[in-house]
């Protein structure tokens, strides 16, 4: 008999093949005493266990970084960055001494004295770092306990692809091996639509239904499974009509991406002629020539963490080096640098990791231009290099998460004070390089009047606007139901930024995950959005669905669902807007 079981779909794809429950290898952490003569040997044994972890995940993150071009490497850097946190270190080998205990327990001993802080703060957004720390600890203990840990997941087949995992969890690291050997789907019993098993999975193209309560109990070894990666539903011996039905969804999915191709080449023009920018966001040569094969008119946000995950802060000359060869794979496509965005989920030793990780709230802490205004010296060396850059080609630089004028003020005046000092030593920019804004704070996007009046552009960062005006984390699997972009609030707010910005004649763009989500592009044409950003493997899709849309009926389908929405009962707006344009 066919069971249906539900989730969240993080990942979409159609994934048909037989189940294979992973058996998580458990450590078992014992306590034992040692004797005063022993202590220098168990922290060197210490010592070795986290460089040998570390040397894993930077080998795990290499060859990710070779294979695709997106924020999975990313995140495993993340995990080697509290690797080095040196307060964890200290702490740990401070216990071994003071309690001659065994390394496995004194390192235990620090995570349930960090996971206790974390629980303390009560805040939902931790859950996610809480849930990283935990993984980085056990894997320092696996190499603890080498002789008597397995590899992970070394039960699975090294071919996965007619194989679907059923796991309780996944680690990033674990993830990544199931990609490399070509797993079919997976389904973890925990996890959001947000969290990092999530963004890995879809990163990497996996299809994947998280949050499946008891799915290693209810599913069974080596039983027909089908994985709807975009519904959320997992099918376990499912009869003859549904495995029809899915292998059609499969057949049709491969037909409609072939007719995406038939769009590469084509203009950005909606059926009433409304021209549409579609720019890509990147970070990495990969990212950057898949964005010009797709046809991107420009990288509306490339981002620049990634230079300061790697250790101690870049120099001026290593930023430039990586601008102006970001330049030179463009060769005259516009560029738009986002300035340092780190804090919250983005931190590292260099920049005080364990104050920014630990912080009350981090996703409301000291992040972004916050960080970045108090250390001045840090910023205007990121300034001076894109600054630099702009002499090699057209760049605009992308301030994120301004607040406030005097925000914009400040940044204006040590964008100044760098062009000073580029005269002084006589070196080439652009002294008219535009000075953009990321509105991602629900005060700045009511102030847009004020704001826009200090930039030459602005950039809609949807993720962390809908995040705060909801006050839903969209990474806590709990309340990830109520970060949806239809919401009435949220759609007004949007098309106020974009009403404001027009009025101001300033150009504005969205660069969050909704811009390269084709369900919600005729929503943010309808809004009155002409300039999308987003990853370069969604721009075809979304061009096409600009290419079947006319906006300005778009348009008056909205006006009437604002003016009274339970007039059009059940219906979402989504919907309203997609039989709009069958009628038209």
């Amino acid at each position: 008999m066919t069971l249906a079981l539900t989730g969240y779909g993080v990942a979409r794809g159609i994934a048909i093949g037989r189940t294979h429950l992973a058996e998580r290898n458990e450590i078992e952490i014992g306590e034992y005493r040692i004797k005063n003569r022993d202590v220098d040997g168990e922290i060197l044994r210490y010592r070795n266990a986290v460089d040998a972890a570390g040397e894993q995940l930077t080998e795990l993150a290499n060859r990710i970084d070779q294979k695709v071009a997106i924020p999975a490497a990313d995140i495993i850097q993340t995990h080697i960055l509290m690797l080095r946190d040196s307060q964890i270190r200290k702490n740990t080998e401070d216990h071994i001494r003071s309690e001659l205990c065994n390394a496995e327990w004194a390192l235990q001993s620090q995570l349930e004295q960090v996971l206790n802080e974390f629980r303390n703060m009560d805040d939902d957004y931790i859950r996610t770092r809480a849930e990283d720390v935990t993984q980085v600890v056990r894997l320092i203990q696996s190499k603890l306990n080498v002789e008597t840990t397995s590899k992970p997941f070394e039960n699975i087949p090294d071919r996965l692809a007619d194989t679907l995992v059923i796991a309780v969890e996944l680690t990033p690291g674990e993830l990544a091996i199931l990609h490399e050997r070509g797993v079919a789907g997976i389904v973890t019993e925990h996890g959001g639509p947000h969290s990092h098993t999530a963004i890995l999975a879809s990163s990497l193209g996996i299809p994947a239904v998280l949050g499946v309560r008891r799915a290693q109990s209810l599913l069974k070894e080596g039983e027909t499974l089908i994985l709807d990666g975009g519904l959320g539903v997992v099918y376990s011996d499912p009869d003859d009509s549904i495995q029809d039905h899915y292998r059609q969804v499969q057949r049709d999915t491969r037909r409609y991406r072939e007719s995406l191709e038939a769009v590469r080449d084509q203009p950005a023009l909606c059926i009433d002629d409304e021209h549409i920018n579609l720019q890509a966001n990147a970070e990495r040569s990969e990212e950057l020539q898949q964005a010009i094969a797709s046809g991107a008119t420009g990288i509306g946000l490339y981002r620049t963490e990634f230079l300061y995950l790697r250790g101690a802060p870049p120099g001026e000359e290593a930023q430039l080096e990586e601008y102006t060869a970001a330049i030179r794979i463009l060769n005259g496509i516009p560029l738009t640098i986002r300035t340092l965005d780190l804090g919250a989920d983005k931190s590292t030793d260099s920049l005080d990791f364990a104050q920014l990780s630990r912080a009350a709230n981090p996703a409301m802490g000291l992040r972004a231009v916050r960080l970045c205004l108090r250390d001045t010296d840090l910023f205007k060396t990121q300034l001076r290099a894109i600054l630099r850059a702009s002499a090699a080609g057209p760049v605009r630089c992308l301030v994120p998460m301004l607040t406030s004028v005097q925000e914009i003020l400040m940044v204006r005046s040590l964008l100044e004070e760098s062009m000073e000092e580029l005269d002084e030593r006589g070196q080439q920019y652009d002294a008219g390089m535009q000075l953009g804004g990321m509105i991602e704070v629900p005060a700045a996007a009511l102030a847009i009047e004020d704001l826009g009046r200090h930039l030459d552009f602005i950039s809609v960062g949807s993720n962390d606007l809908l995040q705060y005006a909801l006050a839903a984390d969209r990474g806590d699997e709990q309340v990830a139901h109520l970060y949806d972009l239809q919401h009435p609030g949220v759609v007004r707010l949007l098309k106020h930024i974009f009403r404001k910005a027009h009025e101001l004649g300033i150009p504005v763009s969205v660069c969050g995950e909704v811009a390269g989500d084709r369900r919600y592009t005729r929503l943010l044409l309808a809004l009155g959005l002409r300039d999308f950003s987003m990853h370069p493997a969604e721009l075809l899709e979304v061009k096409q669905v600009v290419r079947d849309t006319n906006a300005h009926i778009a348009q008056e389908a909205l006006r009437l669902w604002l003016n009274n929405p339970i007039e059009f009962g059940s219906q979402s707006l989504l919907q309203v807007l997609d039989e709009s344009q069958i009628t038209r």
